[in-house]
C-alpha cells in the first residue's frame, strides 16, 4: 500500500513547522491519571477527557439559528457541516461556551479523488497541503474559541483520497494538538467506483488503517418508510466495533434523526426508534454519537423548516442526558462481547422464538469472558407476528475496566414506527450464578450507583422501548462519573 514518493512526503509534514491557533482548545475536561492516558492512544486520551460526545450536525437552516434551543436538546457539543454556516454558527457557540466540531470538506478532492487521479497529482497535492494559503484558510475558520475536535472529508473510499485525508489529519495535528481529528468512513465504502474492495470489513479495516483517523466510525440511517428497520443494521454497528477494537480506536456512529421523502423514504424516528439507535450503540461500546441531522437537510431533523422543535426534539432531549449519563462510564471501558437474545411471537396459537438479525451471535453462558450470567429470559409477546413488527427482544453487551472488573448492558431493542418508549416496555429476567447476590446499577437518570439486591439469584427488569441499563458486579465507583 505504501509508495515511495508518498514516504517522503509524509516525513516532509513531520519536519513542517507547527501553528497551535487559539480556536482549538481542549474545551471542558475530566481528569484522567497521567498514568493511564500514557497507555492509551491519542483518540482514547481524548475520549477519557472529554464529557461523553453527543452532538448534531448542524447547517444553520433555517436561521436565526437558536443556541439556547439546540443546547436544550442535551447535546454536549456542536458539529458544524457547511463552510456556508461556519459565520453564522461558530460565533454563537463560542459567547455561549459550548464546544464544537469543525467539519473540513473535499479538502484534497481535486488531487486525489476526481476520475484520473494518479500518483503525480496526489503527491503534488500533497506538497501543497502545507502552504500559507491553507494555513489562511484554517486561522479564519478556528478564529473563534472553542473547538475541540475536526472531522476532514466525510465518506471518503477512494484508496489515492485515503492516502491524502491521512496526511491531513497529521498535518491538523500538528497544527491543534488539542483537537481530536477524524474521518467518516462510508457505511458501503466497498462499493465505490474504482474503490477495489473485497467486501465492506475490507474496507473498514483499510480505512482505518490508512487513515488512522483518531476515532473510527461510519453514518448508518435504518429506518425506512412505513415500518421496519435495515437487515443488515447490527451487522455494520458490529463491523465497526470490530474493526476499531483491532486498531485500538474508540467508535462513534452518525444516528437517523431525520424524515426524508422520494425515492429513498426514510421516516421521522419515533421515541423508541431514536433510543433503539443510542442504546445498542452504548450496549456495543460506542463513545460518541452525531444526529443527523439537528436542523433541516431533508423535510425535518429535530426542528421543522419553521424552526420549531418537533417531537424527535423532545424525545432527544429526555434520552440524551440518559445516554450520556452511562456514556460517562462507557469512555473507560472495553467490549469484550455482544450477544443477541431473541424474544418469542405468536404464530398461529404457538409460541415461536424470533429470527437472529443478520451478523448477531445468541448468547450463550460464558460469552465474552462473564461465567456470572447463568440465563435470559424475556417476557413472552403476545403479539401475532405479523403485528410484531420488531422483535421484543434484548441485546447483551460485555464490558471490562482498566483493572478487570466485569460489566455487562442489557437494553430492550424492541421499537416501531409511531411507538413510544412506553408502547414497547419490555421484562427481561436475569438468572445469575451462585454466589452472587447483589449488583450495582449506574442509574441513567442520577448518574449515581444505585446497589440491585437480587432474590434468589433472579433479576427482573422493565426497559422501556429501545432502552438498556449498566450493571457492575463490585461496588467500586463506575468509572468516569466520579466529576
Amino acid at each position: 500500500m505504501n509508495h515511495p514518493a508518498l514516504q517522503t512526503i509524509a516525513v516532509f509534514f513531520v519536519l513542517a513547522l507547527s501553528v497551535t491557533i487559539g480556536g482549538c482548545n481542549a474545551g471542558r475536561m475530566v481528569s484522567t491519571p497521567a498514568s493511564a492516558q500514557g497507555q492509551l492512544g491519542r483518540g482514547h486520551q481524548w475520549v477519557r477527557s472529554h464529557p461523553y460526545t453527543i452532538m448534531g450536525l448542524t447547517r444553520a437552516v433555517p436561521q436565526p439559528f437558536d443556541i439556547k434551543q439546540y443546547r436544550g436538546a442535551g447535546f454536549s457539543a456542536l458539529l458544524t457541516w457547511e463552510p456556508g454556516s461556519y459565520d453564522t454558527l461558530l460565533p454563537l457557540a463560542a459567547s455561549d461556551g459550548l464546544p464544537w466540531h469543525l467539519h473540513l470538506e473535499h479538502w484534497g478532492e481535486e488531487f486525489s479523488n476526481k476520475q484520473g487521479t494518479t500518483n503525480t497529482t496526489l503527491v503534488e497535492g500533497l506538497k501543497q497541503l502545507d502552504s500559507q494559503a491553507n494555513r489562511d484558510r484554517l486561522h479564519k475558520m478556528l478564529k473563534n474559541p472553542g473547538c475541540i475536535g475536526i472531522m476532514v472529508n466525510d465518506e471518503a473510499a477512494k484508496p489515492s483520497y485515503l492516502r491524502y485525508t491521512r496526511q491531513l489529519l497529521k498535518w491538523l495535528r500538528q497544527q491543534y494538538p488539542d483537537a481530536i481529528a477524524y474521518c467518516n468512513a462510508h457505511p458501503l465504502g466497498h462499493e465505490a467506483q474504482d474503490a477495489g474492495y473485497v467486501d465492506v470489513e475490507h474496507y473498514y479495516d483499510e480505512f482505518a488503517a490508512m487513515i488512522e483517523p483518531d476515532v473510527f466510525m461510519t453514518d448508518l440511517y435504518p429506518l425506512a418508510e412505513p415500518d421496519g428497520t435495515s437487515d443488515d443494521y447490527l451487522k455494520l454497528i458490529g463491523a465497526i466495533r470490530n474493526t476499531a477494537l483491532e486498531h485500538g480506536m474508540p467508535y462513534w456512529m452518525f444516528i437517523q434523526s431525520f424524515q426524508r421523502e422520494g425515492k429513498w423514504t426514510r421516516r421521522l424516528p419515533s421515541e423508541s426508534d431514536l433510543r433503539f439507535q443510542m442504546f445498542v450503540l452504548l450496549t456495543h461500546g460506542y463513545t460518541g454519537i452525531f444526529y443527523f441531522t439537528y436542523d433541516v437537510a431533508y423535510k425535518c431533523g429535530l426542528i421543522d423548516e419553521s424552526g420549531k422543535p418537533n417531537r424527535l426534539y423532545h424525545a432527544a432531549a429526555k434520552a440524551n442526558p440518559e445516554v450520556a449519563n452511562i456514556g460517562s462510564a462507557m469512555r473507560f471501558l472495553t467490549s469484550t462481547d455482544v450477544r443477541y437474545i431473541p424474544g418469542t411471537h405468536q404464530d398461529n396459537g404457538k409460541s415461536v422464538t424470533n429470527p437472529l438479525p443478520e451478523g448477531t451471535k445468541p448468547w450463550t453462558p460464558g460469552a465474552g469472558g462473564d461465567e456470572s450470567i447463568a440465563g435470559i429470559t424475556i417476557k413472552p409477546s403476545k403479539e401475532d407476528k405479523n403485528d410484531l413488527r420488531q422483535g421484543k427482544d434484548a441485546l447483551l453487551g460485555l464490558f471490562q475496566d482498566d483493572q478487570g472488573d466485569r460489566y455487562f448492558m442489557i437494553t430492550n431493542v424492541w421499537h416501531g414506527a409511531n411507538a413510544s418508549a412506553e408502547d414497547r416496555n419490555s421484562t427481561i429476567t436475569i438468572k445469575f450464578a451462585p454466589g452472587v447476590h447483589k449488583l450495582y446499577r449506574l442509574d441513567r437518570i442520577s448518574a449515581k450507583a444505585e446497589p440491585v439486591a437480587l432474590k434468589n439469584g433472579v433479576l427482573h427488569l422493565n426497559l422501556p422501548g429501545g432502552t438498556g441499563d449498566l450493571f457492575k458486579y463490585s461496588d467500586d465507583p463506575f468509572p468516569g462519573t466520579q466529576n
